[in-house]
């Protein structure tokens, strides 16, 4: 099958996969959906990038082979185990760089090792762990983890995007604006390089609709509960027993006589 087909059944699969567990942790049920979705997305990105680093040398042949006979991944075939995420990788490197950033096909410059292994530390590592602290049910653990890889996304994709773009008009560089290898008005010459627009635009969105707005997770029934559990209430929600219950009464005595008005007994009753 060729691969498109093979990106197609990936993400079908990546779907699934994810769907399944937000469905079957009740802790991640009310989670929203693009946060969570991207959260996991961004996860699996961090296996891709592992197998990246880890087989750099097979990803710069297949993309020479591809630059050389000038094909395309997407037209080629390939058997069904290219599905795996650590094979699919390799392939989906070589792809990005022999048509879109030919960095990542570099023998000498480290610079694609940088931009993918600290997405993939600072990155997926901290969207892994922001789901596991949303499967713990650790709302605001899972809101501070999921701000920080968020926002080292979107940090990371700018500083990616604008150093691209001035690669593009350096003679020097291997991304230079060439009749072999073009660029195109907005980079239309180089269609994958718009994969990155999802990188840029879910980590803004989440940042600044969900996290702001502390939506990640929309308690509703449970919230009353969470707050006691974790002794977390504002001055509106937190009530005591004693200011629910009105200040009881002063006891009433059945004897009217008053003890101090009673005659003191006299010295010779006392002698008596």
């Amino acid at each position: 099958m060729n691969g498109f087909t093979i990106g197609g059944i990936e993400i079908l699969f990546f779907f699934i996969l994810s769907g399944s567990l937000k469905c079957f942790f009740n802790s991640v049920r009310n989670m929203n959906r693009v946060a969570y979705y991207w959260l996991c997305m961004t996860t699996l990105t961090g296996i891709w990038e592992a197998t990246y680093i880890a087989n750099y040398n097979e990803v710069v042949s297949i993309a020479n082979e591809l630059v050389d006979n000038k094909t395309h991944v997407w037209t080629n075939q390939y058997d069904f185990s290219y599905v795996l995420p650590w094979k699919l990788s390799k392939i989906f490197y070589a792809e990005y760089g022999a048509w879109a950033d030919r960095e990542y096909m570099s023998e000498v410059d480290p610079w694609s090792h940088t931009v993918e292994g600290t997405h993939m530390i600072f990155c997926a590592v901290f969207a892994f762990f922001g789901l596991l602290s949303g499967f713990e049910r650790k709302t605001i653990k899972s809101v501070i983890v999921v701000a920080m890889a968020m926002a080292f996304q979107l940090m990371n994709s700018i500083l990616y995007m604008i150093e691209y773009g001035i690669q593009t008009n350096d003679k020097y560089s291997v991304n230079y604006d060439t009749n072999d290898f073009p660029v195109g008005t907005a980079m239309v010459q180089r269609p994958f390089m718009y994969v990155n627009v999802f990188w840029l635009l879910i980590p803004t969105y989440i940042i600044f609709f969900e996290l702001c707005n502390l939506t990640i997770f929309n308690e509703t029934s449970n919230s009353d509960d969470y707050l006691d559990e974790h002794n977390v209430h504002d001055d509106k929600s937190y009530h005591t027993k004693t200011d629910e219950t009105e200040e009881a009464p002063p006891p009433e005595y059945k004897d009217s006589e008053n003890y101090f008005d009673k005659e003191a007994p006299s010295n010779s009753q006392i002698v008596n």
